[in-house]
């Protein structure tokens, strides 16, 4: 007995030493690590360089900003090449460090036969733990779980190199040169990049299919000379708002010809954008496309805190991928903006352009007049913006300046309406003196967590479009449930 304790003393002094060189191995792949951090460009130098290219595109009307162009894609390419070389020289000394080692062979091979011949003897379980930890080649293991956290370094290398390749077709023509074997890399829900628009009720209306990513319903189509792109069914704004490299790119923008506005716009959460307007038709497949119709192109955003870029990222596109979504169609008739109309208001049949039914429980959006059969129509004035009635727990029921919003999430509340009222207060939400719909206030059965705020309109969220078909009409300017 005292022998096998001997020699298990001299297995955990072994393996003493044995982590001593492992962590000596771990520091050496964090200094490499350290490195390739400081030699890689920093992101928001990347930002800085494409704004500054968009900037230069969109003033070069006369060709006068060529060299410049060239000099900021030239430095472009150089901060690509720097990234590559850091991350190819960080995998490559801590692979040469890796290789550097031996493996620890397995100690003392005849103390498991020692201990096992001691029946119930207790430390046969704890040498065979030893033998199994000191079996092994702690730094490759290292290295294996740094290339589980950040990934295969030769898969990197390989999205470094085809997004280097990519990078001047994505902005001349809005299109990777190199697929990645998914049109839009965003959502599942925006994962079939199809369109599937088709005329019905004998040419009176046109419908398009909804998919529900979340809270959010989103419509695919095609912009301009663009691909398909899945959209934002926003009925809380007006216009639609699309990224450049999904309207073709540089080339895609100046065969639409001359932009007739530029300006800038924002979205509530922290994002603003210049935009530049141009006629554009929008294709929802199947014959179901709008004549030429403004499209306000986003160029380049910036986030509008430092908060909101922690939170968002520094671009339109990153903005919006909680979503599933590259743009917003706001189909809204008196939202405001940020667009200057409804796109889904130049079909070049008219029938189409009276209103739009979004019906999210059917999974679709329907152009055309008001529908019959779907059941009990509760209308009110306004699409979107409205008055509601709201009752907290037992009160009175409040009128309340309202916006009828699919793509507000989960709402919002006046802190003037919901008052002191607890965690799983009922609400109730009534439209014209109908009982529209309830739910309990932030926790407990139904639960809906609507953000309350100091002042400003009520937003519904999602919730009555959930529920109900409902109709958006642009020659009324009414919303219309079918209950």
């Amino acid at each position: 007995m005292l022998s096998t304790a001997s020699q298990y003393t001299g297995v955990l002094s072994a393996a003493a030493a044995q982590a001593q060189t492992a962590a000596a191995q771990a520091q050496t792949f964090a200094s490499a690590f350290e490195s390739a951090v400081a030699a890689t460009v920093h992101p928001m130098v990347v930002s800085a360089n494409r704004n500054q290219l968009v900037e230069l595109v969109v003033s070069n009307l006369f060709g006068q900003n060529a060299p410049a162009i060239a000099a900021t894609e030239a430095q472009y390419e150089e901060m690509w090449a720097a990234d590559v070389s850091a991350m190819v020289g960080y995998h490559g000394g801590a692979a040469a460090a890796a290789a550097q080692l031996t493996p620890w062979s397995a100690a003392l091979p005849s103390l498991g036969s020692q201990v096992s011949a001691a029946a119930a003897n207790p430390l046969g379980a704890v040498e065979q733990a030893a033998s199994a930890a000191v079996g092994a080649t702690p730094a490759a293991s290292v290295l294996q779980t740094v290339e589980g956290v950040f990934g295969s370094p030769l898969g990197t290398l390989q999205q470094v190199a085809t997004g280097l390749i990519n990078a001047p077709t994505n902005i001349l023509f809005g299109r990777p040169l190199i697929g990645t074997g998914s049109i839009t890399g965003i959502g599942a829900a925006a994962a079939t990049g199809t369109l599937g628009g088709a005329v019905t009720g004998g040419g009176s209306t046109a419908t398009v299919p909804i998919t529900q990513y979340g809270t959010e319903a989103i419509v695919n189509a095609s912009v301009g000379s663009g691909g398909v792109t899945p959209l934002l069914v926003d009925t809380g704004s007006t216009g639609l708002v699309i990224p450049y490299q999904n309207v073709g790119g540089l080339f895609g923008l100046l065969q639409a010809g001359f932009p007739h506005n530029i300006g800038i716009g924002g979205y509530s959460g922290g994002i603003d954008y210049l935009f530049a307007t141009y006629n554009m038709p929008v294709n929802f497949g199947g014959g179901v496309v709008t004549q030429s119709t403004p499209v306000n192109v986003e160029l380049f955003a910036f986030p509008t805190s430092l908060q909101s870029a922690m939170q968002n990222g520094w671009s339109f596109q990153s903005y919006f991928q909680p979503d599933g979504v590259q743009g917003v169609l706001g189909l809204g008739p008196n939202a405001g903006g940020p667009g200057p109309s409804i796109p889904t208001t130049a079909f070049a049949n008219p029938a189409w352009n009276q209103g739009v039914l979004v019906n999210e429980p059917a999974g679709q959006l329907v152009f055309g007049g008001p529908p019959t059969g779907l059941g009990t129509p509760v209308t009110v004035s306004g699409a979107p913006v409205t008055t509601l009635g709201v009752q907290v727990g037992n009160g009175a029921i409040q009128q309340v300046g309202s916006i009828v919003d699919s793509g507000g999430v989960e709402g919002t509340i006046p802190a003037s309406v919901i008052g002191n009222a607890p965690v799983g207060t009922e609400i109730h939400i009534y439209a014209n003196g109908t009982d529209l719909y309830n739910y309990t206030y932030a926790g407990g059965q139904n639960a809906y967590y609507p953000e309350v705020i100091s002042s400003g309109l009520m937003n519904t969220g999602y919730a009555p479009y959930s529920l109900f078909p409902t109709y958006l009409s642009n020659t009324a300017d009414t919303t219309t449930f079918y209950t």
